[in-house]
């Protein structure tokens, strides 16, 4: 898998697309992996998983949501809302497609599963909720399906 730890930034896929990011800034680097992943409906490829949740925690460090030395850089013509919605609705297709997710598969495999799980659903909770509060959650539409296991999942983690 080319990981030494369960966060995100723990493999060398994602260590060398933020290199790559931060070499040459460009919303090219971001919106087609996270795209690929919202399109897909039979097979999610590990190496667009590990850059979409690099990218997931970016995001939260770049907007202050949690304790990250990774945080995206300025990139022109960026539109962050969009980054958002697509950030969630990847992030929480990784987590719970019921298809082939590669990365997730590898994952459950491992003994480290339920750490690598929790810290994504602890991200993504963070970000979630900053959108709610200022109203960007209201005009997206996510797989009813994911949603449900989503909010499931919230339900037993937080409330």
């Amino acid at each position: 898998m080319g990981a030494w730890g369960y966060k995100n930034f723990e493999n060398d896929t994602a260590m060398d697309w933020y290199s790559e990011l931060n070499e040459s800034p460009d919303k090219e680097l971001l919106y087609p992996y996270l795209e690929q992943i919202i399109k897909e409906e039979e097979f999610i490829d590990d190496e667009e998983s590990f850059i979409s949740l690099a990218i997931l925690e970016a995001l939260g460090g770049k907007l202050g949501l949690i304790d990250s030395k990774f945080s995206l850089p300025q990139i022109d013509d960026m539109d962050i809302v969009y980054l958002q919605e697509i950030v969630l609705k990847a992030s929480k297709k990784l987590l719970f497609f019921k298809a082939h997710s590669e990365l997730r598969e590898l994952w459950e495999d491992s003994e480290d599963y339920d750490s690598w799980f929790n810290y994504q659903v602890d991200i993504l909770y963070k970000l979630e909720k900053h959108f709610k509060k200022y109203g960007f959650m209201d005009v997206l539409e996510f797989d009813e399906n994911i949603e449900e296991q989503w909010k499931q999942c919230i339900k037993e983690q937080y409330e």
